[in-house]
C-alpha cells in the first residue's frame, strides 16, 4: 500500500470523527487515482485495520481510533472567546475559552467531552487542531514602543497578532489596515505571530473598508493577468459560429426584469402563443458554459470565488467583466446565447410539456422591477414591442405566477420573507438614507418562473424514466428538514405569545410555520417570530445525492437559473447539456464524482463567506449612517438577549444595536436563558425577546461595525408563561441572516 493511498484513507475517516464507513463512502469521500475504485479500498483498509491504525466495525464498516467521549467537527467560537462543536446531531458542546487551545473560528478540531460543573449541556477540551479554516486576516496595524501588532477586524480571533520588527517590509502607518498572515502560535504565548502581507490603505476610508471586507472573507478584488488576457479573447460580439445549433428566438418577444441598479442579467422571458393556443414560456439562462469552458484559466478562477459578492457599494463578481457584464449578460437590443427551460401551457396553466434547447435571443425590452409593477398596476405607460402589448403579457404572466405560487403553497411550501436593505450613498459612498426593499409581484412572478426552471432541471436529471444504469451525477439545491430540538424552541418560544406550532412531521411543520405567519401578520411579535422561524430551518447547501428542498416543498430542486453569478449554476448547465447529448460527466468536464462532492461543499462554504461579507457591508454602513443620529431617539424591538447585553432593532431603519446590562442604572440585571429575559434584582423589571422599547442611540462605530444603544423606557411583551428548554449563553436573532433558496 502507497503512503498517498494510506493518508487518504486516514484523512477521509479522521474527519468523519468516529464514523464508521464503508469502502463506498470512503471512496466517495476521498481524493483518490482515477484508475481506482471504492472495491480496491478493501484490501488496503483490511491492511490498515490489522496495523491498528483502523477499526472494522460491523458490516463491512472502518473506523478511526478515538479517544474516549471524542468527536471531530469545526468549532464556533463567539466573541467572548468560547466555543461550540457544531454537532451534526444532538446538542453542540459548549468549550470554555481556556480549553479552545488556540483554535480559530471555523476551524476542523478533536475534542474530549466531559459534562462538568453539574451542567446538563455536553462540555469539552479542544486536544488536536486538525486544520485551519483561514491563517489570513484583516485588522488595524498598530504601534505601542517597540511592539508592533495588528488588531484583528473579527472579533472572534480575541488575540492581536504580533508582528516581529524584522518581518516588516516597506512602511506600515500606524492605524493603517493591513491583511496579516498569522505564521505561528509561539508555545506558551498568549498571542499569535504574523506577518503583514498587504496594505490597504488608512482604516476607515470607504473604499479601504469595503476592500478589507472583500479580503476578510477570502475573496479577492481584482482578476489575475492571465485571466484577463483570457476574457479579452472573448472579444465584445457574439459570431456567426455561436449561433451554430442553436433555436433562433430573436423574433419573439422577450425580456428581461431585474433591479434598478443590476448590471448581470442572468435571465429572461420569452412570450408567445402557439398555433394550438397553448402560451410558451421560455425561461432563458445566459449561456456562461459556451464561453468558460472547464479547466481554463477564467473556469479555475471561478470556481474558487464559486459566487458573486454583494456589497452595499459595489460587486465583486465570479467572472470578468467582459463576461459578467457584457458578452454574458442579457443586456437590450443585443443578441445573446442562452440555455432555455421551454414551457408550453394550456389556458388553465397547466404545463403540457417542456423542453430544453440552446437558443440565441434578442432581449427587447429590460425592465426595472419597479417599472413592471408600474405597468402592471396601470401607473405608467407602457411599450408596444413586435405588435404585442407588453401590458397584457405582463398581466397574464403575473396570473400565472399567482397560480404557480398558490399550488406550492397548498403543496406546503413555506412563505419566507426576508429583509433587504436599500442604502441611499453620496459621491463617496457614505449613507445618506436607508430603507428597506418591499417585494412586489413582479419579483414574485421572476421568482415563480426561476423556480419552475430549477425544479425542471432536477426532476430531469434524477428522475427521468428513459435513464437506464447508475443515477447521473449531479448538483442540487439541498434543504434539509429542521432539526427536533429546533423545533422544540421554536414551539415553546411562540407558545410564549398563544401561539401553537404542531411538529409531527415535515408536511405538519410547514403548514404550522405558515399558519404562524398568517397569524401574526402585522403584529409587534412578527419580525421576531418570523426570524425565528428562520432560525429553526437547516441551512440550505449544494449536495449531490439528496435532491429534496423542504422549505419549498420539492422532491427536486437545483440551481440553474443565475450562472454568471453562481458556480453551482454553471455546473448544472455542463450536466444537463451533457446528459440531454448522451454524454458522460467525465467526458463532459473530466470530472470524477468525488470532484462534483468536493465542488458542492465547496460553493456551499463560498456561498456562506460570501453571505458574511454582504452582512459585514451592511453593518458598516448602518453603523456609518447612525454615526449622524447620534443623541436622536426610536423605537425600537428587543432582538437578542445575553448575559452581557440586550440587542435592539431600530423600527424605522432596521439598524441593530447593544444595550449593555451595566448602562442600566436602575437596577441590576440578571441574565434568565430559560425564558430569554433579563430581570431586575429589586425591581423585578424585566426586558424580554420580542418587547418594544424606546432607544437613544448613544454611540456609533463604523470601524467596529457596532451601534450602542441606551434604554429610554421600556413597552409590552409576551404574556408571563413558563418556559422549558435553554439556549446557549443567551439568544439573539439575526436579521439580517438570509435563508437563500
Amino acid at each position: 500500500m502507497n503512503k498517498q493511498l494510506k493518508e487518504e484513507i486516514l484523512r477521509v475517516l479522521t474527519e468523519a470523527g468516529g464514523k464508521a464507513m464503508n469502502p463506498k463512502q470512503i471512496y466517495a469521500k476521498g481524493e483518490f487515482v482515477l484508475d481506482l475504485n471504492a472495491k480496491d479500498l478493501l484490501p488496503a483498509l483490511e491492511q490498515l485495520a490489522s496495523e491498528k491504525l483502523l477499526i472494522q466495525a460491523d458490516k463491512g464498516r472502518f473506523m478511526i481510533p478515538m479517544p474516549a467521549h471524542s468527536y471531530t467537527g469545526k468549532i464556533e467560537i463567539t466573541r467572548a472567546g468560547a466555543g461550540y462543536l457544531v454537532m451534526d446531531e444532538g446538542e453542540d458542546i459548549f468549550i470554555e475559552q481556556h480549553n479552545t487551545q488556540h483554535a480559530m473560528h471555523n476551524d476542523i478540531v478533536e475534542v474530549v467531552v466531559n459534562k462538568g460543573h453539574g451542567r446538563k449541556q455536553m462540555q469539552g477540551k479542544v486536544v488536536r487542531i486538525i486544520s485551519r479554516a483561514k491563517t489570513n486576516f484583516t485588522g488595524i496595524f498598530v504601534q505601542k514602543g517597540n511592539l508592533n501588532f495588528v488588531v484583528p477586524d473579527d472579533k472572534r480571533l480575541s488575540k492581536d497578532i504580533i508582528i516581529p520588527a524584522n518581518t516588516i517590509k516597506g512602511t506600515v502607518g500606524r492605524d493603517m489596515k493591513v491583511i496579516a498572515e498569522i505564521t505561528g502560535w509561539p508555545k506558551g504565548s498568549g498571542n499569535p505571530e504574523g506577518r503583514i502581507l498587504q496594505i490597504l490603505g488608512a482604516a476607515g476610508e470607504n473604499e479601504t473598508e469595503m476592500n478589507a471586507i472583500v479580503s476578510e472573507f477570502g475573496f479577492a478584488s481584482d482578476f489575475t493577468d492571465a485571466v484577463k488576457a483570457e476574457a479579452d479573447t472573448f472579444g465584445t460580439k457574439i459570431s456567426a459560429d455561436d449561433l451554430k445549433d442553436r433555436e433562433d428566438y430573436r423574433k419573439i418577444l422577450t425580456f428581461t426584469i431585474d433591479p434598478e441598479t443590476a448590471k448581470d442579467f442572468d435571465d429572461a422571458l420569452s412570450w408567445r402563443i402557439l398555433d394550438n393556443g397553448n402560451y410558451e414560456i421560455g425561461v432563458h439562462i445566459a449561456d456562461v458554459s459556451h464561453y468558460v469552458k472547464p479547466n481554463t484559466e477564467i473556469d479555475k478562477e471561478a470556481y474558487v470565488r464559486a459566487t458573486s459578492v454583494y456589497l452595499v457599494d459595489r460587486v465583486i463578481p465570479m467572472l470578468p467583466h467582459n463576461l459578467s457584464d457584457n458578452l454574458c449578460s442579457l443586456v437590450p437590443q443585443q443578441d445573446r446565447l442562452t440555455f432555455a427551460v421551454l414551457f408550453e401551457i394550456d389556458a388553465d396553466f397547466k404545463v403540457v410539456k417542456y423542453r430544453f434547447a440552446k437558443s440565441v435571443i434578442y432581449s427587447d425590452v429590460r425592465f426595472s422591477y419597479e417599472q413592471a409593477q408600474d405597468i402592471l398596476e396601470m401607473k405608467s405607460e407602457f411599450p408596444v414591442v413586435k405588435g404585442i402589448d407588453t401590458k397584457d403579457v405582463l398581466a397574464k404572466l403575473n396570473e400565472m405566477a399567482k397560480h404557480y405560487q398558490k399550488l406550492r403553497f397548498d403543496h406546503g411550501s413555506i412563505a419566507f420573507e426576508s429583509v433587504e436593505y436599500r442604502f441611499v450613498l453620496d459621491e463617496k459612498g457614505k449613507p445618506i438614507g436607508l430603507t428597506t426593499k418591499v417585494r412586489k409581484d413582479t419579483h414574485k412572478l421572476i421568482e415563480e418562473f426561476m423556480l419552475m426552471a430549477n425544479k425542471t432541471v432536477a426532476q430531469y436529471v434524477y428522475g427521468n424514466k428513459e435513464q437506464k444504469g447508475p443515477r447521473r451525477p449531479f448538483i442540487y439545491r439541498t434543504h434539509d428538514s429542521p432539526a427536533e430540538s429546533k423545533l422544540l424552541d421554536l414551539k415553546n418560544f411562540a407558545s410564549k405569545w398563544g401561539y401553537k406550532i404542531q411538529i409531527e412531521n415535515d408536511n405538519v411543520v410547514r403548514k404550522s410555520i405558515n399558519e404562524l405567519s398568517k397569524a401574526i401578520e402585522g403584529k409587534p411579535e412578527q419580525g421576531v417570530l418570523q426570524q425565528m422561524s428562520i432560525r429553526s430551518m437547516a441551512k440550505a447547501i449544494y449536495t449531490t445525492d439528496h435532491p429534496s428542498h423542504f422549505g419549498l416543498a420539492f422532491d427536486y430542486y437545483s440551481h440553474f437559473t443565475s450562472p454568471i453569478r453562481r458556480y453551482p449554476d454553471l455546473i448544472a448547465h455542463r450536466l444537463l447539456f451533457a446528459y440531454i447529448n448522451g454524454r458522460t460527466m467525465q467526458e463532459e468536464v473530466g470530472w470524477t464524482e468525488s470532484k462534483l462532492i468536493d465542488a458542492a461543499k465547496h460553493c456551499s462554504n463560498m456561498e456562506q463567506k460570501a453571505s458574511e461579507a454582504e452582512r459585514a457591508s451592511i453593518k458598516y454602513k448602518q453603523a456609518e449612517y447612525m454615526q449622524d443620529h447620534v443623541g436622536e431617539v426610536f423605537d425600537a424591538v428587543i432582538t437578542g438577549v445575553t448575559d452581557f447585553g440586550i440587542f435592539a432593532e431600530i423600527i424605522e431603519n432596521k439598524c441593530e444595536g447593544m444595550i449593555r446590562l451595566n448602562s442600566l442604572k436602575d437596577d441590576q440585571y440578571d441574565f434568565d436563558s430559560v425564558n430569554m429575559q433579563v430581570t431586575g434584582r429589586f425591581s423585578f423589571k424585566k426586558y424580554k425577546l420580542g418587547d418594544t422599547v424606546k432607544v437613544l442611540v448613544k454611540a456609533a462605530s463604523a470601524l467596529s461595525r457596532t451601534i450602542d444603544l441606551q434604554m429610554v423606557e421600556s413597552g409590552s411583551g409576551f404574556p408571563k408563561q413558563k418556559r422549558s428548554g435553554g439556549v446557549r449563553n443567551g439568544f439573539r436573532i439575526d436579521p439580517k441572516k438570509k435563508n437563500r433558496r
